[in-house]
């Protein structure tokens, strides 16, 4: 009658046919994670456990190698979370999406030392250039923590491969001051109104446009201008209703500037916003509209990508209202470069009002 295994520190031999055969089994790393194997050897069981021994040698590991899920959770996760702690970039955001939609699926059970290049130059083929790209970055990141933990020699997805094509650029057409006032009639009345006058007359991010609430914004008058100052400290997410309460960067939290005759109109919206009781400049179903559904409806009116209305703005600012660069770079919230910009220029909204209507009054 065939022995049972015997234990062993590594693998094990079954008998099966007493003195002449015996079933090694083991488990081992493969590129599709971990997985038992197992070998069949006619011969004596000293026979049948040197032949153990010769695959422990050459084919595995006595110790697990981690997998590539578990060195991101483990290792990319933390850092993600630090270096973006206090940023309210998309870019956190980026990354997470690349690492569900295309890293996990093909690279999380796939231990760290297992990773082939030609696996990686298929999987980047079948990729859009955007996402190759995002994707690739996240890869290399984490199994850069096992090459610094020494845990492999090096990083597979460092190798310089082939990407995909690009598609086709982002346009950067801009309107000039007389197309984005034609446009603003086309958009009277939609739910984004006040966002389209916030982005195109007043340099806001496309997602700050979303963000803002109806007690953000103000009258101000100066140098005999009417303004809306628009208090800008939050953005919109993708989804409607989702709202970041921070900016992109700290310098990006400020008031900007609505000059009349715009200004005229928002602060209408924002009247009777208040009146009806609602809490958002943009807003549909009671809440917050997102970046995905105005993406979507402005599509439908616009010829240029909304995000360009701000590119619009800066332009049309400085050349057609012959505002100063200073002033724009503040209320666009950049910071102004040198040692002044960084440390003592700290103008008020007012101010800047006053600096503005200086030149807007030539019109």
């Amino acid at each position: 009658m065939p022995r049972k295994a015997r234990r062993r520190a590594w693998g094990s031999v079954t008998e099966a046919a007493r003195g002449k055969k015996y079933v090694l089994r083991w488990v081992e790393n493969t590129p599709q994670g971990r997985r038992r194997r197992s070998r069949t050897v006619y011969g004596t069981y000293r026979e049948a456990c040197n032949e153990l021994a010769k695959i422990q040698a050459t084919r595995c590991d006595e110790r697990a190698v981690p997998t590539i899920g578990s060195l991101f959770e483990a290792r990319y996760l933390p850092w993600l979370e630090r270096r973006y702690e206090d940023s309210a970039s998309n870019t956190k955001s980026l990354y997470l999406r690349a690492w569900k939609n295309h890293c996990e699926p093909k690279w999380a059970r796939v231990p760290i030392d297992q990773v082939k290049p030609l696996d990686v130059q298929e999987w980047l083929d079948g990729m859009a250039y955007g996402n190759a790209h995002s994707a690739l970055i996240v890869m290399r990141r984490t199994l850069d923590f096992a090459v610094n933990l020494e845990q492999i020699p090096s990083n597979q997805f460092r190798r310089d491969y082939e990407m995909p094509a690009k598609g086709s650029a982002r346009s950067k057409e801009v309107y000039g001051l007389a197309q984005a006032a034609e446009m603003l009639a086309k958009v009277e009345g939609m739910p984004y109104e006040a966002a389209y006058i916030l982005a195109a007359f007043g340099g806001c991010r496309t997602g700050e446009s979303l963000g803002v609430r109806v007690e953000d914004v103000r009258e101000i008058r100066a140098g005999g201008v009417r303004f809306a100052a628009v208090a800008v400290k939050r953005q919109a997410g993708h989804r409607n209703g989702e709202i970041r309460e921070s900016t992109k960067t700290a310098q990006s939290e400020r008031e900007t500037l609505v000059p009349e005759p715009y200004c005229s109109i928002l602060l209408k919206l924002r009247d009777e916003r208040e009146a009806d009781g609602m809490e958002w400049m943009s807003e549909a179903g009671g809440r917050p509209i997102g970046t995905g559904t105005l993406g979507y409806l402005w599509r439908k009116v616009g010829d240029i990508p909304f995000a360009n209305l701000r590119n619009s703005w800066r332009t049309f600012a400085q050349y057609e209202w012959g505002v100063g660069y200073s002033t724009l770079e503040l209320l666009m919230g950049h910071k102004i470069p040198g040692v002044t910009g960084q440390h003592y220029l700290r103008p008020s909204t007012e101010q800047l009002a006053e600096d503005f209507a200086a030149s807007y009054v030539k019109e």
